[in-house]
């Protein structure tokens, strides 16, 4: 039986109506293809107006609620009990809380310093480019994004990494992940795809969920391997030669060539350079990439912006040979760019000033301080620790020579409050016994006082 109760004098009437039907609806006290009585009826019991429970009962009907019936009335619809999975254990919620607040020292290995970005000369590029005259603002990006981006990025990308590209070869996108994603599109899923061993785990996860078959290849003290690539056709190899991830390894020039030469002979096996971290060199210059030496067009190079500005700022770029470009027009040609056009003027303008090479070479210094500081904390202890992969980046492995696995070292970390990270879960295939023991310490948000406090308490944990 239905029954109106009016109490929030706040709302409409009709509000009311409406909802109190709905609640004894959905609390099963009103059945299904129970029979409500009239508008006038209603209006009669309720002392008001036929409209207001004709609008009550049109909402109702609108979102499915009631069925209105000609000359019959208005019923109660089916609906089917909406599932509601049993709340959590509060104590295992409360046990993960507390977990998670007394881990005060955090090694994430993907973590920026937050003090260092630039946000005056942000706010200021902001202001310049937010006004009226600025029409391209209001309007959607070109598929491939802006061109005045593009062109920022050729002279960028020459001076820096010494890549020679036209502004037409550049695609613009949401981050690496988007990058990837777009590549797959672009090949169609019978692409084979080559990944290194231990490797950057959500390039593995996005051709997969494309569809790409994936196969790897161990990587040994100068990056892939380049004879078990000799048997795959038809494939892209994607590579971090730089600065390999995870392990940190630098692929010297000799395994570049023969990677390229191999490329160069299969007319359809392309390479796809993640230039990861390549920014951040901190005893050398940064290495030449390997599409600077690419004079066969084979080399798909990937860049971002996520380390060296901040990783909320999602623009990444791909440098395309002239054949897939030329398929991506194809498919994309008529659909914006995945990024603002308004944050693509900033970026442009913070290149094109000079700020951005400004910024970066503040941050090489100051992130060369905190890697210097973790590695002198760290050379303490190393008779019983190796340390590798501490060249660049914004990370360095250790592994203990105590007789700690991998498990034990993270558990008792975080039992003094410090997260290290696993350096196993890289590994497509089988761990090597060398880094059965490794894991993973970030440095890049954390300040020496930090570093050193949770230096001592891992000195602790693995007793050291």
């Amino acid at each position: 039986m239905l029954t109106i109760t009016f109490k929030n004098q706040n709302k409409h009437l009709y509000e009311e109506i409406y909802e109190q039907i709905k609640a004894q609806i959905i609390g099963n006290i009103l059945k299904s293809g129970e029979k409500l009585p009239s508008k006038r009826k209603l209006s009669q019991q309720l002392s008001v107006s036929v409209n207001t429970v004709d609008s009550a009962y049109g909402q109702l009907v609108a979102e499915g609620y009631l069925e209105a019936v000609p000359k019959s009335g208005y019923f109660v619809c089916e609906i089917e009990p909406y599932f509601k999975r049993p709340d959590e254990d509060p104590g295992s919620r409360i046990t993960r809380l507390e977990q998670k607040m007394m881990v005060d020292i955090d090694f994430s290995p993907n973590a920026v310093d937050e003090k260092l970005f630039p946000y005056e000369v942000f706010r200021k590029e902001f202001k310049t480019i937010f006004t009226e005259e600025e029409k391209d603002l209001l309007k959607l990006p070109p598929a491939q994004g802006s061109s005045e981006l593009r062109e920022a990025l050729v002279d960028l990308l020459y001076r820096s990494r010494g890549v020679k590209c036209r502004s037409d070869q550049i695609i613009i996108g949401t981050g690496t992940d988007r990058m990837l994603e777009t590549l797959g599109l672009i090949w169609g899923k019978e692409k084979l795809v080559i990944l290194e061993n231990p490797v950057y785990l959500k390039a593995y996860h996005i051709f997969k969920q494309i569809g790409n078959p994936v196969n790897s290849v161990d990587i040994d003290g100068k990056g892939i391997q380049i004879e078990p690539l000799k048997k795959f056709k038809d494939a892209a190899v994607y590579v971090t030669p730089s600065h390999q991830f995870p392990l940190g390894i630098s692929m010297p020039i000799d395994r570049r060539i023969k990677l390229l030469n191999l490329a160069n002979h299969q007319q359809s096996m392309y390479i796809i350079e993640d230039d990861y971290d390549s920014e951040f060199r901190y005893n050398e210059r940064p290495l030449p990439s390997l599409k600077s030496i690419d004079e066969n067009d084979r080399v798909i190079y990937m860049g971002t912006f996520s380390k060296s500005v901040a990783p909320s700022f999602r623009i990444s770029y791909m440098v395309l040979p002239e054949d897939l470009k030329n398929r991506y027009l194809e498919i994309y040609e008529g659909i914006g760019s995945s990024v603002s056009t308004l944050e693509q003027k900033l970026l442009a303008r913070f290149i094109a000033s000079g700020q951005y090479e400004k910024h970066l070479n503040r941050m090489r210094k100051i992130y060369k301080e905190k890697h210097d500081f973790l590695n002198e904390a760290l050379k303490k202890y190393q008779k019983k620790i190796k340390i590798s992969g501490e060249k660049a980046g914004h990370h360095l492995l250790v592994s203990l020579k105590n007789g700690l696995d991998e498990d034990q070292m993270i558990k008792k970390a975080l039992q003094q409050g410090v997260r290290v990270y696993p350096a196993s879960s890289y590994f497509l295939t089988g761990i090597p016994d060398t880094f059965r023991a490794t894991v993973i310490l970030g440095f890049g948000s954390l300040s020496e006082e930090a570093i050193s406090l949770g230096i001592k308490r891992l000195k602790i944990a693995w007793d050291l």
